[in-house]
């Protein structure tokens, strides 16, 4: 017998999401994390007891559950999710395009008259003195729930304005000017010089001053990539034009602008998906978990490599999910063997060989079919060896729950000091462009003294 009012789960996991890209991803994510178990994202809806087991129970805490919104008895599900931006465009495409999945529109957004103009100074100026006291952010939170907060999953671009800034000062204020002892992973997308509209000096500097944030702040911190997310979704263009995504929801004159990053965001979607699921499908690990195991190694950041790098279209469409031959380890050996992996960072496979370290580690999230006995172990440790050169007591393996009609997944969280050169590059350029953008940073409140203490951080970090 259904409940008429299905409870609210305990200490959930909020995923706020901060700026253009940052609310591309999320909605992305939870769009797949609902396909996962069979939820349609346009009408995600509990319609029996059955279907509160079979959904709840794989999609976890990221959900809220209010009843009588629908005909029929029928509970909606509702993500736990916060998007800002200071640019209200797109946050409200994706209100207007997931009416049901994002239900309750005066909590699920904040924003403001526009952005922050890739000026890093200028967003955390505004976060400080615009958000937190016109929309008071504590109480929008709670609104999203009332329970204590266990993890945040935050999103955005690094080298941007409002999303960069935000993010950092939005992690800045949960560990500082809250009383909950949440875990906090970040999920950042380093821009790419040269292709996309990015000014190189003033993103280098906002990179900076986020990383540094990161370090202080940040509990889980995943890097991705947006060149080698372009590279991979051009190289499966005809994959992905089948695949359903978000942007097939908005509108047909708000297409432009977002048609350009379907398949970057389905990518990293996917890895995304499956990182919300190592924790929320009630498996023994927690967010708190990727706090310990990065804890004590250097860098603390975590670059993904995705098995498959899409999944079969199938996977996306409601109407169609597939049988179970796809969810095997067989199927994983198999993307493998046909190319179809990628590490969605910006570094070569040589250079993870060749400049990693002694104490480079990973976890490995896996979603196959069966108990992922010795014998799938040790495939993936030696698959993991030849990639990596990591030893074997520095895997962690993490099985979560798969559905029967589910495709098989894997997703692998390396922490490595191979992605120092890259950053380093960018530091360095961000100090010989300080002196050019001092002045106009300084209006916002960052002093050169600020600047250059983060910058020594992040030389040492990553160094």
């Amino acid at each position: 017998m259904s409940q008429p009012n299905a409870p609210l789960p305990p200490a959930p996991v909020l995923m706020t999401c901060f700026g253009h890209c940052g609310i591309g991803l999320g909605a992305e994510s939870y769009r797949r994390l609902l396909l996962d178990v069979g939820a349609d994202p346009l009408k995600p809806v509990l319609k029996d007891t059955k279907d509160e087991s079979r959904i709840l129970k794989r999609y976890g805490s990221t959900i809220l559950r209010f009843p009588g919104a629908y005909t029929g008895g029928e509970t909606p599900l509702i993500p736990r999710a916060l998007l800002v931006d200071l640019d209200p465009r797109a946050a409200n495409l994706i209100l207007q395009s997931y009416p049901d999945l994002f239900a309750l529109r005066d909590k699920h957004v904040i924003h403001g008259a526009g952005g922050a103009a890739r000026n890093w100074a200028e967003g955390r100026s505004r976060f400080k003195n615009e958000v937190t006291q016109k929309w008071d952010f504590a109480k929008q939170l709670s609104a999203l729930s009332p329970e204590p907060v266990r993890g945040y999953t935050v999103p955005f671009a690094m080298g941007g304005g409002t999303g960069s800034s935000f993010a950092c000062s939005f992690i800045e204020f949960i560990k500082s000017n809250t009383k909950e002892h949440a875990t906090i992973a970040t999920l950042g997308l380093l821009p790419e010089f040269g292709w996309d509209p990015v000014i190189l000096e003033a993103a280098a500097i906002n990179i900076v001053m986020n990383l540094e944030y990161q370090i202080k702040y940040s509990d889980c911190s995943i890097l991705f990539a947006n060149k080698r997310l372009r590279e991979v979704a051009h190289k499966y263009e005809k994959r992905v034009e089948k695949i359903p995504s978000i942007i097939d929801d908005l509108p047909k004159e708000h297409e432009v602008g977002w048609k350009d990053y379907k398949g970057m965001n389905l990518i990293a979607a996917n890895a995304i998906s499956m990182f919300i699921s190592s924790f929320a499908r009630e498996t023994e690990w927690d967010m708190s978990n990727y706090r310990t195991w990065l804890a004590t190694k250097r860098p603390k950041f975590a670059i993904p490599w995705v098995i498959p790098i899409l999944p079969d279209e199938d996977q996306w469409n409601l109407n169609t999910l597939s049988g179970n031959k796809h969810n095997t380890m067989d199927s994983i050996i198999d993307n493998i063997n046909k190319k179809q992996d990628a590490i969605l960072f910006d570094i070569d496979e040589t250079d993870i060989r060749n400049h990693g370290g002694p104490k480079d580690s990973c976890c490995a999230l896996v979603k196959v079919k069966g108990e992922f006995d010795i014998k799938e172990r040790e495939i993936l440790k030696r698959l993991i060896k030849e990639r990596f050169n990591i030893e074997d007591s520095r895997m962690i393996f993490i099985k979560i729950p798969i559905m029967d009609k589910e495709q098989a997944n894997i997703t692998i969280l390396v922490n490595t000091k191979a992605v120092g050169p890259k950053i380093l590059e960018i530091a360095r350029e961000a100090e010989e462009a300080w002196d050019g953008y001092k002045d106009e940073y300084g209006r916002w409140g960052l002093t050169t003294e600020d600047f250059k203490q983060s910058l020594m951080d992040v030389v040492h970090q990553f160094s």
